[in-house]
């Protein structure tokens, strides 16, 4: 006789998302939370500034996956506050995976591309060597270094360049000057690969519950390569195409060396290889073109 109890489906784990009102934070809280149970942190609940606090808090928190996208992530706030910029991209973040480790949760951390010097225009894969410009890089690097010591059960994901609804970024910021102003322009000799966030929790959804022992370092981004430029060109295009009143399509080039008003200096090429991830799990991830399209058509779609 077959039996009649049906096979019960282990519990699916429970998150503990850090960063929640950042962009990616609120992305990773919206999509993540109707698939598992969910606890979203912000600043108020955990300081990185308060680093004897973490553990305790973490202790009485019951939660198997930790994701991490809080951090200092402008370059320039970095290299103005390089003592912050340590403690939120690297210290406190060691910690964090030292105490998942002690709790034995899993932690994926998010990290950058700006860990590469970019002085090359192939693609970066995720064992080729790192050396970051600024402190901003070298920080998130650190924090990579500190963590997958303390942790080797650890996922770090790299990012590049993200968009989405939940925080405006490049292309958003074009469209707004271009309702305002013919007269666009963007940096063509620096390239990275944008990443719509929607996508990206898809993928790490993908990674929790079908690659839960995957460790060490993947990068996670849209397919193909652009300039800010090339990205700006773009957003324009699709703007008029969906009916925004854009003053223009036409954006001017410039160089990345022209824009004196940094602080930090920006490395010109890190477009991340993304192959990894798909030979772990047989996900493409789409072009940075289609995706910005869904993005912006969504957002801009009449009510």
């Amino acid at each position: 006789m077959p039996s009649t109890h049906s096979k019960m489906s282990p519990p699916k784990p429970r998150l503990l998302i850090l960063g929640a009102n950042g962009g990616l934070g609120r992305a990773l809280v919206r999509h993540l939370s109707p698939h598992f149970p969910v606890t979203a942190w912000t600043r108020a609940d955990l300081d990185f500034n308060k680093p004897d606090d973490m553990l305790t808090k973490l202790r009485h928190q019951p939660f198997d996956v930790l994701l991490n996208p809080a951090g200092l992530t402008s370059p320039d706030t970095c290299a103005e506050n390089p003592l912050q910029a340590k403690l939120s991209n690297h210290l406190a973040p060691s910690l964090l995976a030292a105490a998942c480790e002690k709790l034995q949760a899993r932690l994926i951390h998010f990290s950058t591309d700006y860990v590469f010097d970019g002085s090359r225009q192939n693609l970066w894969r995720e064992d080729d060597p790192t050396d970051p410009i600024n402190i901003y890089g070298q920080t998130k690097l650190d924090g990579e270094r500190d963590i997958l010591a303390a942790n080797p059960s650890a996922l770090i994901a790299r990012v590049s360049w993200l968009f989405g609804p939940d925080k405006a970024s490049h292309p958003d910021q074009i469209i707004a000057k271009a309702m305002q102003s013919a007269e666009i322009s963007a940096v063509a000799d620096k390239t990275s690969a944008p990443t719509f966030t929607v996508d990206l929790c898809g993928w790490i959804e993908h990674l929790i519950l079908h690659h839960p022992d995957h460790s060490g370092t993947l990068h996670l981004c849209n397919s193909g390569s652009t300039s800010w430029h090339g990205w700006a060109q773009a957003a324009l295009e699709i703007a008029s195409s969906l009916g925004l009143p854009v003053q223009t399509t036409r954006v001017t080039p410039t160089a990345l060396a022209s824009l004196t008003f940094f602080k930090a200096v920006r490395p010109p090429h890190t477009t991340m290889s993304n192959q990894r991830f798909i030979q772990l799990t047989g996900i493409t991830p789409r072009d940075w073109r289609a995706a910005l399209g869904d993005y912006l058509a969504l957002k801009h779609r009449p009510a």
